[in-house]
């Protein structure tokens, strides 16, 4: 039963959040805030897909200097791509 519960939430969420085809130039701003202290706040679950992998993003995670996602330094392209 919980096994079934946990599929189910995670299909769930897959097909909730936005799917974003994603190159390492662009960025999907729209479900990202840039905060204060220059790091990037997600706002909304979001999913990268890169040629190198996919990832998921759930609201509230902060992403500083470095981080990588789905194979690609998901703040260097923040911070080219949104403003």
């Amino acid at each position: 039963m919980i096994k079934s519960i946990t599929v189910l939430a995670a299909v769930a969420l897959t097909i909730l959040a936005p799917r974003v085809g994603y190159a390492e130039d662009k960025a999907p701003c729209g479900s990202f805030q840039k905060l204060p202290d220059g790091k990037w706040k997600v706002v909304s679950p979001v999913k990268i897909e890169t040629d190198k992998g996919s990832g998921m993003l759930s609201a509230g995670k902060t992403i500083a200097p470095g981080t990588q996602v789905a194979g690609v330094d998901l703040f260097a392209a923040l911070q080219r791509s949104c403003h």
